[in-house]
């Protein structure tokens, strides 16, 4: 119950909530409960950086003061907040973060209400919504009273590892040494290539940016680069693979190019376009603001475990101060095909010198000219009217009359 991969369909998603949402309905027993992470990493800026659940103070308040559960969510503050599609987005993978696969959380808009179902999202019987938690969970305990600073970091992290600049959908692995997110059989095997590690606290009030808040629904998203001041990530320390740049359907593409909120950004800023998390730099460089010979990194030394695959971090530096519950994010091994991209012959002059020119195609003799140009001006000249040529008159002389 441990698996923690993405890119599950959203027609088996939607079969999970409908079978979640029949069993709370008749009484019955949940159905078993899906592996943790297997939602997807999906969620783009403009959910997870501007949805009226995250992203505004009250709601963040209410959120990390309440239990995760039916109750605060039927009213008040949490329940308009959902009326938001993008907080309901983010709310499907929050649940899925935090509670474990029997535990789930229903909500129903009110009669009057004003809302649209998305696209993948399983309407029970009155309206009703149920996201259902995954596998052990990162934070069981929130289903009944409210979220520790431990607990709001944990889920903090899974939701940053969510984000995808491109809004497409990528198979993980992710990975912190706890029970919650132990590996599978050939996980390691599986996902190899280390992508980075995430870390920090988007649930707390504290750390919301007042000019990215989102107050009413039909808000346009404000033009600000950090939206969390407590969201982190950093890169692996050898970041070539992952920088691999290489030719796909004759399209040159960077390989991360789906994934590349866990590298520098080549303009220097903080944070790629479409990333949520701000760049903390390489996970094994020292920490900003370090005194010399601090042994602090951002994120080092590797957590040392029997299962030597699993290279995660125990914990993390960023925003000045120490970060304990870091989520390490793998891929899989499966580049595209890394070609040169086709390149176009370059005529060579001196070989072409003596090459016989070949006769140009009848579409190309009788090409409309744009006019003004070279071959407009020279099809003008040739084509205007010439006068006759008017020859000299030779005079003729008399001639004598033939004698007969």
């Amino acid at each position: 119950m441990n698996r923690r991969t993405a890119c599950l369909g959203l027609s088996t998603l939607s079969v999970t909530a409908g079978l979640a949402l029949a069993a709370s309905v008749s009484g019955a027993p949940l159905a078993p409960p899906i592996p943790l992470m297997q939602a997807g990493n999906h969620l783009t800026l403009e959910q997870l950086g501007f949805n009226m659940l995250t992203t505004n103070r009250q709601s963040l308040t209410a959120l990390s003061s309440n239990p995760l559960n039916d109750a605060s969510f039927r009213a008040g503050t949490l329940h308009r907040a959902l009326l938001d599609p993008s907080a309901r987005e983010v709310m499907k993978d929050l649940v899925a973060c935090a509670l474990s696969g029997d535990k789930s959380v229903s909500w129903t808009p009110g009669a009057g209400e004003e809302w649209h179902p998305r696209p993948g999202e399983s309407v029970g019987r009155n309206g009703k919504l149920t996201w259902t938690g995954s596998g052990a969970g990162l934070c069981p305990s929130w289903a009944g009273s409210a979220p520790d600073a431990a607990c709001q970091e944990r889920v903090s992290a899974c939701l940053l590892t969510r984000n995808n600049a491109s809004g497409s959908r990528k198979e993980i692995s992710i990975r912190d040494g706890s029970a919650a997110l132990a590996l599978e059989s050939g996980e390691s095997t599986k996902f190899t290539d280390r992508e980075g590690a995430y870390f920090g606290n988007i649930l707390s009030p504290d750390g919301l940016n007042p000019a990215a808040e989102k107050t009413s629904v039909g808000q346009p998203r404000p033009a600000v680069d950090v939206i969390y001041t407590n969201a982190f990530v950093c890169a692996p320390p050898d970041t070539r693979a992952l920088m691999a740049i290489g030719c796909q359907n004759m399209t040159p593409r960077l390989w991360m190019s789906t994934r590349v909120c866990a590298v520098p950004d080549p303009n220097g800023g903080t944070h790629h376009q479409g990333c949520v998390a701000s760049y903390a730099g390489s996970c094994g460089d020292p920490a900003p603001n370090a005194a010399p010979g601090d042994p602090h990194h951002v994120c080092a030394p590797e957590r040392s475990t029997p299962e030597s695959s699993a290279r995660t971090y125990p914990t993390c530096t960023a925003g000045g101060r120490p970060w304990a519950h870091p989520i390490t994010v793998f891929l899989r091994d499966e580049k595209p095909e890394l070609n040169p991209c086709r390149v176009m012959k370059v005529p060579d002059p001196l070989r072409d010198y003596n090459r016989p020119m070949p006769d140009p195609a009848p579409d190309l003799r009788s090409r409309v000219r744009k006019p003004g140009s070279p071959d407009d001006r020279a099809s003008t000249v040739r084509q205007q009217p010439q006068a006759p040529t008017i020859r000299p008159t030779v005079r003729q002389l008399p001639q004598a009359p033939l004698k007969r």
